[in-house]
């Protein structure tokens, strides 16, 4: 991990710079861990978060909420974003939803 990092784990719930882009994409990457916070109020950090970053950033979120892989690409492209990824990381009981949405151009 480089020095801005930490583990998702002890920062859960605070925004922080994740792993940086390769050099050819000078967009900015934040994570947002949400796997301790219920979709509902995760998806209204995430969308206040959203409204920070500038065109073309991304924005990483971690959810351990059941219903996040529906509801989190149906509010990033209703709101004009792309999903990039979504990919369900770890083993149970630990295991949570991966998601890369690029900030749209709107």
């Amino acid at each position: 991990m480089s020095p801005t990092e930490t583990d998702p784990a002890s920062s859960a719930g605070h925004p922080r710079p994740a792993s940086p882009a390769p050099a050819a994409d000078a967009a900015t990457v934040t994570l947002l861990d949400n796997r301790a916070t219920p979709c509902a109020v995760g998806l209204i950090r995430a969308a206040r978060l959203m409204k920070t970053l500038a065109p073309g950033d991304v924005l990483e979120i971690l959810s351990r909420d059941r219903f996040a892989p529906m509801e989190v690409p149906l509010w990033a492209e209703t709101d004009g974003h792309v999903v990039e990824l979504k990919e369900q990381v770890g083993t149970w009981p630990r295991v949570h939803w991966r998601f890369r949405i690029r900030h749209g151009q709107n």
